[in-house]
């Protein structure tokens, strides 16, 4: 069985050919196992926003800019993506 970070890991080496998933410009992605889990899954930056109780712009701060979230949102994030913590926020606390 493969684990969620080899399955990120796959995903992100064939690159994002998605429409669903904006074309980046000058934006850098900060949090690529998550964005990976993501496209990965097939869900939508404003789907994981509506499951987790935040807004679209919230979710692509913390993929695009590296913000990290709130622990009750790390909690979230988690169990949506069923990934451990360590893999998903590494420079948390």
């Amino acid at each position: 069985m493969e684990t969620a970070s080899e399955r990120a890991r796959r995903v992100l080496g064939k690159g994002i050919r998605k429409k669903r998933f904006r074309r980046l410009k000058k934006w850098e992605v900060k949090n690529r196992y998550m964005l990976g889990l993501m496209f990965a899954d097939d869900i939508k930056v404003s789907d994981m926003a509506e499951r987790i109780g935040v807004s679209p712009r919230t979710v692509q701060a913390w993929l695009y800019e590296g913000r990290i979230p709130k622990d009750e949102n790390i909690e979230k994030i988690c169990k949506e993506l069923n990934c451990p913590e360590e893999i998903l926020f590494r420079d948390v606390k």
